[in-house]
């Protein structure tokens, strides 16, 4: 992780928990993002929960991080405009 993400070891923990808890799930993505996770899920059979979170995608299965994978570029635009509608909602939620 730390090499992948380059996050300090005391991080790391904390990080995967905020993947697992507020990252973007797999079934709140559209379009080619949406092919793509789809292929990382059939591909990496040993993962049953994927989420989105700072360029990254991390695997779990079980609540526990297998792995983490850079997002490809081509996809990091579609990531920022889930993120701002997530973000959106949440604060719709607070009024």
């Amino acid at each position: 992780m730390k090499q992948r993400c380059g996050l300090p070891k005391k991080a790391l923990e904390r990080n995967v928990r905020k993947a697992l808890e507020s990252g973007i799930s797999h079934n709140d993505c559209t379009g080619d993002l949406r092919r793509y996770l789809d292929w990382t899920y059939r591909v990496r059979k040993n993962a049953d929960n994927i989420k989105l979170y700072g360029n990254h995608m991390y695997l779990f299965k079980h609540e526990k991080l297998v792995t983490v994978i850079q997002l490809p570029n081509n996809f990091k635009g579609q990531l920022k405009k889930l993120v701002k509608r997530q973000q959106g909602s949440q604060s719709d939620c607070e009024q």
